[in-house]
């Protein structure tokens, strides 16, 4: 039988409903844009089935990651596996920008070829009912992250978003390019609207990476968390003599606080543990899912490190 700490770790959680959720349409995305691509000689429909196909590769990632970091920490991961969220956003980030790459490769070449497209009705009912669908995702994993950072959701939400701009971007040039077929500027359009779609990619992919490399390389958090942490501090300032420092840090979606107090040296251990339980609750409740040490310390044997 499974106890309920168990059951709760192999519960799928609100992140993984998401994703499993932008899976499904991404795969949907993949099949109807390949048809669409297949009918027409539309550089801006095949490019986003070859960004459909990255997109895809990354959620399945992302929903695999998640369920993986669920488990609890082992014996040689003691703090969990919490930042192969990160390095999975940074495989997001080179799928984005290969398929970035590829679309303005062949946009660059289709200005100096330009080829009148054919067959792009069904492509436009895609990206338009995709446009919104890519909203709706970003939007609904913004606010999953107002509830909880994760370092995924905020790379699917880029991508969502980004998704949602290139699809809204890539129907109304096919729109345009359909009423004024007559005219040999629309020959222009496709290849145009494609290296502006190709540029929405790298700027998403820009934030994702901007972001997930300060985690891997154990930044500190961000002055809004730091000032929570201060502010707990601040009302427990009876509980201990100094502040040496603050130290934090994050692994995916977990938040690490140490803190260095000092505390009276006339206190019995059983008081100071009562002080640090304090703090400790304090400043958990103002971080929802952070671990907090608080490290009793002297100025004399705390060091720099």
């Amino acid at each position: 039988m499974m106890g309920p700490a168990t059951q709760a770790r192999h519960k799928p959680t609100e992140r993984e409903r998401s994703l499993r959720t932008a899976l499904v349409f991404c795969l949907v995305d993949v099949a109807l844009m390949g048809t669409a691509a297949f009918h027409s000689n539309s550089l801006t429909i095949f490019s986003d089935f070859l960004k459909e196909c990255g997109d895809a590769i990354a959620v399945l990632a992302a929903f695999v990651t998640l369920r993986a970091v669920r488990r609890a920490p082992s014996q040689r991961f003691a703090y969990g596996i919490g930042k192969l969220e990160n390095l999975v956003s940074m495989s997001v980030v080179v799928l984005m920008t290969l398929g970035a790459i590829a679309i303005a490769a062949q946009a660059l070449y289709h200005l100096r070829h330009p080829v009148a497209p054919h067959g792009t009705v069904p492509g436009i009912l895609i990206f338009t009912v995709y446009a919104f669908t890519g909203f709706a995702i970003s939007l609904h994993n913004r606010r999953l992250l107002k509830s909880q950072h994760s370092p995924i959701i905020a790379s699917q939400a880029a991508l969502w978003f980004g998704k949602g701009s290139f699809d809204a971007l890539m129907a109304v040039s096919l729109i345009t390019a359909l009423a004024f077929r007559g005219n040999s500027w629309s020959l222009y359009l496709d290849p145009l609207a494609s290296l502006v779609g190709a540029a929405f990619m790298i700027h998403s992919a820009w934030s994702i990476a901007s972001e997930s490399v300060g985690d891997l390389l154990d930044a500190a958090l961000e002055e809004t968390m730091q000032f929570r942490i201060l502010k707990c501090l601040a009302a427990h300032f009876d509980d201990y003599e100094l502040l040496h420092k603050v130290r934090t840090r994050r692994s995916g979606s977990r938040i690490y606080v140490e803190l260095f107090l000092e505390f009276d040296p006339q206190l019995a251990m059983g008081q100071v543990r009562e002080r640090i339980d304090r703090i400790r609750r304090s400043v958990g409740d103002s971080l929802p899912g952070s671990d907090v040490t608080v490290i009793p310390a002297e100025e004399t044997c705390y060091g720099e490190g």
